[in-house]
C-alpha cells in the first residue's frame, strides 16, 4: 500500500444499458430480477462473481496443433473455398466440417455432439433474412470461440447483433470484418488461452487479503475465466521452513544486495539477510512445485512490532527480475495481471499504487515498496537503486530504484471481476524524490521516522488521465517497460475479455 494510514477503495457498479425493444420481458421478471439484485447488495459476502456464475467459461484447449472448426451456414458450397483456406492457415492442423443450416429459423438443429467436438464454430447467416434471430438464446451453452462471418461485408448488422448477443451470455464472439481477418482470428481463436495451465501459491487467507481482499472470487472461477490454478496456504507454513535454509547461502546473497546497491541507507545487515533467507524458501517452492507465481500477505504483518515473517520486499524484487510473477499484499487480480504483462513482453513487472493524478499534466504518481532493477529486461543492465527500511519503521529492507526518464511503459491490469483488462500506455517524467517526506507533521520520537510514502515513484504521463482514473482497474496497476497495444489486446480478445483503455493505445510521443 502506499501509506501507512489505511484507506478503502470502493466498489464500482457496472450498468448494463440495454435497448428493451423488441425484448420479451415481463413486469414480473422484472420485479424478480431487482429483487434479487437489491439481496445481492445486503447479504454479507454475496456478490456477483460466485461460483455459480461461470457465464464465460471456456473448455480447456485441446493440446497439440489438431483443431476442428464447425463452418454454420445455409450454403455450404458458396463457402468452400473459405473453408480450403481455413484448412490452409499455418501453425495449425485443421479438419474443417461445414454443416447446412438455416440459422435465423432453427440454430436449435445443430447437433449437439459436433458443438462438442468442436474446437472453433464459424457462423454465417442466410443469404437473405431481416432479423438476427434466436441464435444467441438457442446456443447460450457455448463455451468456444464463435466467429461471425458476414454475408456481405458492407452490410454485418445483423452479424453484430448476433455478436452482440453471445457476448452479453459471456461466450467468446468474434466478428470478422473481412475474409483475411477471419482467417486471422480463426488463428486468434486457434491459440491456447495466455494463461491457461499456469499455477500460482498464495500465502494467506483465501481470496481475503488484509489490503485488497476478492470475496467475489474463489478458485473455480479464477480457473473458468484465466485458466489459472491458484492455491492458498497459511503464512505460518513459510515460517516452518526458514530455519531450513542454508546460512551461508543467505549471507552471499546479503552480500550481493549490499554490493549492487548505491548505498544502504537505513537498513541493517540483520534485515537484508532475514530476507535473503525468506528468497531461497520463495525460490525453493517456485522451482520444487513448477509455480509461475507467488505472493504472500504482507500487509498482514508489515506494521507489526513482532512480524511473523521476514520483510518480502527484496524478495520479491529479486524473483521478479528473475521472471516470476510476484506481487505484493496477495492480490489476485496482481497475481494475473503480472503474468500477463511479463508474458507478454518478457520483462519483470512494477507492481504498483496508483497513488496520485494530475489532470492538467495528465499524469499519474505510482508508487510502492517493491520495484524490480531489471525493468528493462532480463539481459539489460539493472537499475541503480539504494536500500531503506520499510516506511521509516526501522524493521526490514525495501529497494528504491532509480526510474528512467522517457521510457515507454504499458500499464493496467483486469478488473474485479475479471472480465475487463484495463490497459493504459505511458511514458516516464522526470521527478523531484520526495519519498522522505514524514507521515505525520511535528512528530516526536520514533513517529518522526515514519515515511508517508512507499520507497519507490515513477510518474507516467498518459493520455487523458481523468478517463483513466474512471475506468482504475482498482487499487494496484501493473507496469513494463514498452508498448504492448496489439499484443494484448489479441490475448484479450483470446480469452474473452473486455479491453479498456484510451482509443489510442500507440506509444506516446516525447
Amino acid at each position: 500500500m502506499e501509506a501507512i494510514i489505511p484507506f478503502f477503495t470502493k466498489g464500482v457498479i457496472h450498468n448494463m444499458e440495454n435497448d428493451a425493444k423488441g425484448m420479451n420481458f415481463r413486469r414480473r421478471d422484472f420485479i424478480k430480477v431487482t429483487t434479487l439484485a437489491g439481496m445481492a447488495a445486503t447479504l454479507p459476502g454475496s456478490g456477483f462473481a460466485k461460483q455459480d456464475d461461470l457465464r464465460g467459461s471456456f473448455r480447456p484447449s485441446p493440446e497439440g496443433t489438431k483443431r476442428t472448426v464447425l463452418f454454420l451456414t445455409d450454403s455450404p458450397q458458396r463457402y468452400e473455398p473459405l473453408v480450403n483456406k481455413i484448412r490452409a492457415i499455418k501453425d495449425f492442423e485443421f479438419t474443417v466440417s461445414p454443416f447446412q443450416v438455416n440459422l435465423q429459423r432453427a440454430p436449435e438443429t445443430v447437433p449437439a455432439a459436433q458443438l462438442k467436438a468442436a474446437d472453433i464454430v464459424v457462423m454465417v447467416m442466410p443469404q437473405v433474412t431481416t432479423s438476427s434471430g434466436n441464435v444467441g438464446a438457442a446456443m447460450s451453452g457455448l463455451d468456444i470461440p464463435v466467429i461471425l462471418y458476414p454475408v456481405n461485408f458492407d452490410l454485418i448488422m445483423l452479424e453484430a447483433d448476433v455478436a452482440a448477443q453471445f457476448r452479453a451470455q459471456g461466450i467468446n464472439a468474434m466478428l470478422a470484418n473481412s475474409e483475411a481477418h477471419a482467417r486471422e482470428l480463426i488463428r486468434i481463436a486457434s491459440r491456447p488461452r495466455m494463461l491457461e495451465g499456469k499455477r500460482a501459491l498464495i500465502f494467506g487467507r483465501p481470496f481475503d487479503s488484509t489490503s485488497v481482499p476478492a470475496r467475489t472470487l474463489n478458485e473455480d472461477y479464477v480457473y473458468s475465466r484465466t485458466g489459472v490454478k491458484l492455491q492458498y496456504r497459511p503464512i505460518e507454513e513459510l515460517k516452518e521452513l526458514l530455519a531450513s535454509v542454508d546460512e551461508a547461502a543467505a549471507k552471499k546473497e546479503m552480500e550481493r544486495w549490499k554490493k549492487e546497491a548505491v548505498e544502504v541507507v537505513e537498513a541493517s545487515d540483520r534485515a537484508i539477510l532475514e530476507s535473503s533467507r525468506l528468497y531461497f524458501v520463495l525460490r525453493s517452492l517456485l522451482e520444487k512445485e513448477g509455480l509461475d507465481g507467488i505472493s504472500i500477505d504482507c500487509l498482514s504483518f508489515s506494521f507489526n512490532n513482532n512480524p511473523t515473517l521476514p520483510y518480502p520486499c527484496l524478495p520479491f524484487t529479486r524473483l521478479r527480475d528473475e521472471g516470476f510473477a510476484v506481487p505484493c499484499e496477495a492480490e489476485v487480480t496482481g497475481m494475473l495481471s503480472s503474468m500477463v504483462f511479463q508474458q507478454i513482453s518478457g520483462k519483470p513487472s512494477y507492481f504498483c499504487n496508483v497513488s496520485a493524478v494530475d489532470e492538467p499534466k495528465s499524469t499519474a504518481v505510482l508508487r510502492h515498496c517493491v520495484a524490480p532493477t531489471k525493468l528493462m529486461g532480463p539481459d539489460a543492465q539493472a537499475l541503480p537503486y539504494r536500500i531503506r527500511d520499510y516506511h521509516g519503521t526501522g524493521r526490514g529492507a525495501t529497494p528504491e530504484v532509480q526510474f528512467p526518464a522517457g521510457l515507454d511503459v504499458s500499464m493496467g491490469g483486469f478488473t474485479k471481476d475479471l472480465r475487463e483488462f484495463v490497459l493504459w500506455p505511458g511514458k516516464t517524467i522526470s521527478r523531484v524524490r520526495d519519498t522522505d517526506r514524514p507521515s505525520f507533521e511535528n512528530a516526536t520520537g520514533d513517529m518522526a521516522k515514519m515515511r508517508r510514502y512507499c520507497s519507490n515513484h515513477l510518474e507516467v504521463r498518459m493520455r487523458d488521465v481523468g478517463a483513466f482514473v474512471q475506468k482504475i482497474a482498482g487499487c494496484h496497476h501493473i507496469l513494463v517497460a514498452g508498448n504492448y497495444g496489439k499484443a494484448i489486446q489479441e490475448a484479450m480478445l483470446r480469452m474473452n475479455v473486455r479491453l479498456v483503455g484510451p482509443s489510442d493505445f500507440s506509444a506516446l510521443q516525447s
